[in-house]
């Protein structure tokens, strides 16, 4: 099987997965009713919901342009190409790849940071794995976040572990203990195994420096890795700490409003008393089902807020299901339009978002 075909039937279970997921959230749900929901929500509240989705994402963009203002660099390299390579890296071109890459989640999961990096790479002066790297950075640094939000989240949901217990832990603890334990230990010790050998067959392989493998680790795979570890490491030796706590706190405060302001669209904050205390609750619990690889978490984040809205705060179905479509839609609209316009904009086509475009391979600064 070639690795096309692999990537192909990956994207194509992707999609059978979100399908699966939405119609078992819709299963049972009164259709009318959602749609009367839509009709008497209150839409004055699209405008700063659509304003705090791209503030919160114009925060993340300027992150994003302080890590990679950290990647290593030295003064004799200013005069590349006759100017400073870092003016290259501008809030407009961290914020078009950002959004390009979030539409790009839609159609092929989980390639969005790909073609976001690729779309840096090319309209900079930076290498692909060099800013790959501070996008593995970033990533790393919000799945921190997100982890304490959830845990904040269980701590704000005490007194409700019960419900936590009986339909999310409980029914996950079941079906990992319906596995044999054999299977377990065997899977183990047999990737243990496939791990090791590995691991001793290209040590000697790498050991005759004039094996075409050798080559193509000391040409090739090093130099990516040394740009790449360049990038992970921005987020420590950056300067500009402060820049990326406040874009941060900047970035999730207007997660937790976006979650928010649904409920007030719909009517559903004051009857089942929903502040922003469970709006932030209920982010972080949605959160997790943009984790499962569907694209761009349709289906799962349906599902999980669905779920979570009906056993932790009483919320009927069929008004629970429409709060997470509205939710999840407002998004998926704004990534669509944003993410095409910048493609537009810049002129370049489709092929800039491939890794292997020529311009990705851009001279690293730190290495002209």
């Amino acid at each position: 099987m070639t690795s096309s075909l692999r990537r192909r039937l990956l994207q194509l279970g992707s999609f059978v997965l979100a399908g699966g997921l939405l119609a078992l959230a819709l299963y049972g749900m009164d259709v009318e009713e959602m749609w009367t929901a839509f009709r008497q929500a209150d839409w004055r509240w699209l405008v700063p919901l659509v304003l705090l989705v791209l503030g919160s994402n114009l925060f993340r963009a300027w992150r994003w342009q302080v890590l990679i203002d950290a990647l290593p660099t030295t003064p004799d390299l200013t005069a590349l190409d006759g100017g400073d390579p870092t003016t290259s890296n501008t809030l407009e071109a961290s914020f078009s790849s950002i959004m390009i890459g979030y539409m790009v989640n839609y159609v092929a999961p989980r390639m969005g940071e790909v073609a976001r990096t690729a779309n840096m790479a090319a309209r900079s002066d930076y290498r692909f794995s060099s800013l790959f790297g501070t996008v593995v950075s970033e990533r790393i640094f919000d799945t921190a976040v997100l982890g304490a939000a959830l845990l904040s989240a269980i701590a704000l949901l005490f007194d409700r572990l019960s419900v936590l217990r009986e339909q999310f832990l409980g029914p996950a603890w079941t079906t990992l203990s319906s596995l044999p334990l054999g299977w377990i230990v065997g899977g183990a010790a047999g990737s243990l195994l496939l791990v090791g050998g590995l691991a001793v067959l290209l040590q000697y392989s790498l050991s005759d420096e004039h094996s075409a493998l050798a080559q193509f680790w000391a040409n090739r795979v090093k130099p990516a890795l040394l740009s790449f570890k360049g990038g992970m490491w921005t987020l420590i030796t950056s300067s500009r700490r402060g820049a990326i706590l406040v874009s941060t706190v900047g970035m999730w405060t207007g997660y937790l409003l976006m979650a928010y302001i649904p409920f007030r669209m719909l009517d559903l904050a004051a009857p089942y008393g929903i502040g922003l205390v469970d709006a932030w609750c209920l982010m972080a619990i949605g959160a997790l089902g943009l984790l499962v690889p569907t694209p761009g978490g349709i289906g799962s984040y349906h599902y999980i807020t669905t779920v979570a809205l009906v056993h932790l705060y009483g919320v009927p179905e069929a008004s629970a299901f429409t709060y997470a479509v509205l939710a999840h839609a407002a998004q998926f609209v704004f990534y669509i339009m944003t993410g095409g316009l910048a493609l537009l904009y810049q002129g370049m086509g489709l092929a800039v978002l491939s890794p292997d475009h020529p311009d990705s391979s851009a001279v690293e600064p730190s290495q002209a």
